[in-house]
């Protein structure tokens, strides 16, 4: 049996709800195998979506198809099918990489200035002093 059939996202999810309460709002509708909410890794709080994989095709169906756009602790929850996971993509996370000059062409003189770099003040660095001075 096919598991990416029975994995579940769910988004739109309170903050403050804990994978427990995750597992009891889907356990009426079947066996829930696992529950995973996605933590962000610098300041260790939830993303605010969550990943949950029910034993069976049906039960994660039938879970879908009645929570979409109910309410669960104040928010209206968004679930849908978790899409296959691709292992590979290349590292980075990012698709193909494109050069600089497709986007934005050199200009001459064109600095490194506040003023994002087009034709700002020119900037030079200092060694000695370890910062920049402007000219």
């Amino acid at each position: 049996m096919n598991q990416q059939n029975q994995k579940l996202y769910v988004g739109n999810l309170n903050f403050d709800a804990n994978e427990d309460q995750v597992r009891e709002l889907f356990s009426g509708f079947g066996e829930v195998q696992e529950v995973k909410i996605v933590m962000d890794r610098f300041s260790g709080r939830s993303r605010g979506f969550a990943f949950v994989r029910m034993v069976s095709t049906e039960d994660a169906g039938k879970a879908k198809d009645s929570l979409n756009g109910q309410p669960f602790q104040g928010k209206a929850l968004v679930i849908d099918w978790a899409r296959t996971e691709q292992r590979d993509r290349p590292a980075g996370g990012g698709g193909e990489r494109r050069e600089r000059s497709e986007f934005r062409p050199r200009r001459e003189g064109g600095g490194g200035g506040r003023e994002g770099g087009w034709g700002g003040e020119r900037r030079e660095s200092r060694g000695d002093r370890g910062g920049y001075n402007r000219y």
